[in-house]
């Protein structure tokens, strides 16, 4: 994607994206629909596309339902893809090496730099490419079904995911129709299935019922705060990568969340001017605190009864336990 936009270029890129939707005549929350999923704007003619999209063998896909710990994961896969040379690594930022196929940005903002919808950006990419998406299974290019890359999914307690996405669509949504939004406006969509990307439950589900095919390999959050060195060694060896115990202890302490959210390279805070502050007196990033249980500050009783009803409904039989405490 360098060959086309510098990293400046991609972060005012950004802010255009960012100022369109807080500006557009349509209402903030006026999103398409995919087969009943709600996606973010332009997503509907770039899943249009995706159904001709040529995914190859070699290719490392990280996919996720948003703030499950993509930006984490995509940093590991792409630090063993490189074979541990954290000095490679640094050179480009994250979005450069790890593209999301299905971003879309502003058509005025293409035009600028006479450059083409990322997707197809991805498509001439050379191999291996370690690509990112967060759609859900059903609407990613068919060839993976075929051609069969290495997928590496990751899942997270869906409170603590409810009150990172909260977050995230208010930094990326500056209107004032977002802005007014409160945490149980969203809880309350959550809950039905209507946020972007649909419900996380079927997202998690389609994955989970492909746990056993050799080329996905499903990974928790919880897991990666609880022992980062083993998850990494974990996704080495998934990746065909066998890496000396020293580039594996490298790998992780470049990919500590405290490291991450300081390094401009990891960080997608880095393309994002003036996040700014929130009614809550917290201030926006795109790495917010990467804690397991914060959801507990923002959870009320009815909230939580609520959300474990919801659990219970969704995966009962389906061998699938999220971990919520």
């Amino acid at each position: 994607m360098d060959k086309y936009v510098t990293l400046e270029e991609y972060k005012g890129m950004m802010q255009m994206m960012r100022s369109m939707m807080a500006q557009a005549d349509l209402p903030p929350r006026q999103k398409p629909v995919v087969d009943g999923i709600v996606l973010p704007p332009g997503n509907d003619q770039i899943v249009s596309d995706l159904k001709n999209f040529e995914v190859r063998e070699d290719d490392a896909w990280i996919v996720t339902y948003p703030k499950a710990g993509t930006t984490w994961t995509q940093e590991i896969m792409s630090c063993v893809m490189h074979d541990g040379n954290l000095e490679e690594v640094n050179k480009r930022h994250t979005v450069f090496r790890v593209p999301f196929l299905e971003f879309g940005m502003p058509e005025p903002a293409l035009k600028m730099k006479n450059m083409p919808p990322i997707h197809k950006i991805v498509a001439e990419m050379p191999s291996p490419r370690v690509i990112k998406s967060h759609l859900p299974g059903q609407l990613l290019p068919p060839q993976m079904w075929t051609k069969k890359p290495k997928i590496v999914y990751v899942m997270r307690n869906p409170k603590d995911l409810v009150v990172s996405f909260f977050y995230f669509t208010r930094m990326m949504d500056r209107s004032q129709q977002k802005q007014a939004e409160t945490f149980g406006d969203f809880f309350d969509q959550a809950l039905e299935g209507k946020t972007m990307y649909g419900p996380w439950w079927e997202h998690y589900l389609y994955f989970w019922r492909k746990r056993h095919e050799p080329n996905i390999l499903l990974l928790w959050f919880e897991d990666m705060k609880r022992d980062l060195r083993g998850i990494v060694e974990q996704i080495s060896q998934f990746l065909g990568k066998n890496l000396s115990a020293e580039r594996l202890d490298a790998i992780t302490e470049h990919c500590t969340f405290a490291n991450m959210k300081k390094n401009p390279m990891a960080n997608p805070d880095t393309l994002i001017e003036n996040a700014g502050g929130q009614d809550t007196g917290e201030k926006a990033s795109f790495m917010r605190k990467g804690k397991v249980g914060d959801w507990r500050s923002h959870f009320t009783v009815a909230q939580n009864e609520a959300m474990d009803a919801l659990i219970k409904e969704k995966l009962h039989g389906t061998g699938l336990n999220v971990n919520c405490n």
